[in-house]
This record gives C-alpha cells, structure tokens and sequence, in this order.
C-alpha cells in the first residue's frame, strides 16, 4: 500500500466512526422519517463515495417501512457549516427542485459531528459520459454542463471569500516552488511558467466577479433527462468566471490523458464546453481564460508530482505554456 492509499484508508476508518456514531445515526433516522413519511426498520449502510484526507463523502443507505432510502452524507474534520448556509442560499436562489439547473437540497448540519446531510441525486456522472459515451453524448453533456455553469455565475448568490488575482497568484507561486523545490527539468519548466502567468496577472479592467463553484469537473456534474445537477460545494468562493471553466476543461483534457493518453482527446467536447457558455454566460467571462487555464495546468502539475508521476507534470507544465501562447 503506497503512502496515499494508506492516508485515504485512515481517512476512511476516522469518518466512517463519525458517521456511525449514535447521534449521527439518530439524526439521519429522524430526517428520513421526517422527508418520506414512513418508519426506520433496519440498519444504516454507508458506502465511500469519495475520500479525502479532510473529508469524506457517503452515501447513506436506510432500510424503512417504504423500502430503501438514501441521502448523502459528508464528514469534514472542521465545522463546515458554511457549506451548508451557502447552499441553502443558492438554492433559494432558483438552483432547487425541479428547477432544470441546480444543486442537491441541503437537508441538515450536525455541527457536534461536522456532518452535512443532503439530496441523493439521481442521474448520470457527466465523466462517466466523457469515459464511455458516444462522441454525441459528449458533446451534449459538455453543453448541460457549461449550460448549468453560465447560469450559476449569473444568479447565484456571490457568497464565500473573495479571490483577486493579486491573492491567486500567491497560491500559483506556492504551487510553482513546491516543483521547483524537487529539482531537475521539472523546476526549470515551472519557474519558466511562473514567469508567464506573474506577467500575465489579470489587471482591475476584467470581467465582473461571480459565485464560483472553486472545484467544477466532469464528476461533480450529474446529468437526467431534464436537469443538470451539480454537486460537492467544498470549495464555494466569489471569483472571476473564467477559474470555473478553467477547471472544468482541464479536468476534462486530463481524463482524455487518463483513459487514452492523450489532452486532445476531448478537444471537441471542449470547443463545445466553451461555446456554449460564451452563449449564455455572464459578457466577457472568457477575457483572462488563458491565464487560469495555464495556472491550473500548474495546479495539476503541483498535485501530479506530489502522487509520484513526474511524467504527468511535466505533461500539465507544458500544457500550460501552450494555453498561453
């Protein structure tokens, strides 16, 4: 087991202990109750649906009178109550049920447990259609997600810390050190990309700043027939609209990279993603999309090097270079 599994797995042991603990159990007996009306009749099941060192993500599962129920349920090692408020306030903001575009129903905070409950979506991760769908499929899951990702910046509440560019390039510079710091060919392409993006800092002239999702990827979009639903709200912040979609399709040219070794393989589902945001989103998102793109390139570098696959860096330090010229 290599040093990140074993971390994962304690991770895992530390907050499957908080979610089975009486108070956390009690609590979600009577939400379930309350929500469908019927009575528990057997045990909580948890399944790890995503771990992180300082939070992890369940699905719930509870056996009542009207058979099988599930909510979501999130465990971080810190109050998190701002997580939740944010989302309440987003979905009183039109991003609830049955709304086309919206986010799961925030149900309860335990704040003794630092355990968040909410709406088990129904549909289909959008990265399970850019693994295994149709280049149809793609393309139009590409538009729902860019289509969900304009209307949040414009009508969501802009809640949550502030990020300036002049506060972002502290963190990107963070990132570059930390590669700098191992050495060899790797720090030499990293200082060369911190030079670009230290010279390419957006200035007060751009775009209007947005709430921003601060983690939006393909496997956090989930896709029905008629709504397009976006979850894991962790890293909520108000910023320029362009570090949304930068994620976004990085994430997605580094699924390409995953599954067939290649950053081109989604180029069109990309062309897709940002043409149709530029048709609904908010006038001028894209002005400093080159500048995020490259520092999320570095980003992913940073976090490539720190699992041990230098050759994924260098990948993503190249990359970047390319998204800015």
């Amino acid at each position: 087991m290599t040093g990140i599994e074993s971390r994962r797995a304690e991770a895992v042991a530390r907050f499957s202990a908080t979610m089975d603990q009486p108070g956390v159990r009690d609590e979600i007996d009577r939400l379930v109750e309350s929500l469908w009306s019927s009575r528990v009749s057997g045990e909580m099941s948890l399944h790890v649906l995503k771990a992180h060192r300082r939070r992890c993500t369940f699905a719930v599962t509870v056996e009542t009178s009207d058979g099988t129920r599930s909510v979501i349920g999130k465990v971080y090692d810190v109050d998190r109550s701002d997580v939740f408020v944010a989302m309440r306030s987003i979905v009183q903001a039109g991003f609830g049920p049955p709304a086309e575009f919206a986010i799961p129903v925030p149900l309860a905070y335990l704040p003794a447990f630092h355990v968040l409950l909410e709406e088990k979506v129904p549909g289909t991760q959008a990265k399970a259609i850019f693994i295994d769908g149709d280049r149809d499929r793609q393309i139009a899951a590409a538009r729902r997600s860019a289509s969900w990702l304009a209307r949040f910046h414009l009508k969501a509440p802009r809640l949550g810390n502030l990020e300036t560019p002049e506060g972002f390039i502290e963190q990107v510079r963070h990132w570059a050190h930390e590669i700098q710091s191992a050495g060899g060919e790797l720090a030499d392409k990293a200082e060369s990309l911190l030079r670009v993006l230290e010279d390419a800092v957006p200035g007060p002239d751009g775009p209007e700043l947005h709430a921003a999702h601060g983690s939006y990827m393909p496997e956090h979009v989930m896709l029905s027939d008629h709504r397009a639903v976006t979850i894991d709200f962790d890293d909520w912040l108000v910023a320029d609209p362009a570090h949304d979609v930068a994620w976004f399709i990085v994430s997605l040219a580094r699924l390409g990279l995953k599954n067939r070794g290649s950053l081109r393989v989604h180029d069109r589902s990309v062309d897709a993603f940002l043409q149709a945001y530029v048709a609904s989103g908010p006038r001028n998102a894209l002005m400093h999309l080159s500048f995020y793109h490259a520092a999320e390139c570095l980003h992913r570098a940073y976090l490539d090097l720190s699992k041990r696959m230098p050759e994924w860096s260098e990948i993503m330090l190249e990359e970047g270079r390319r998204a800015l010229g």
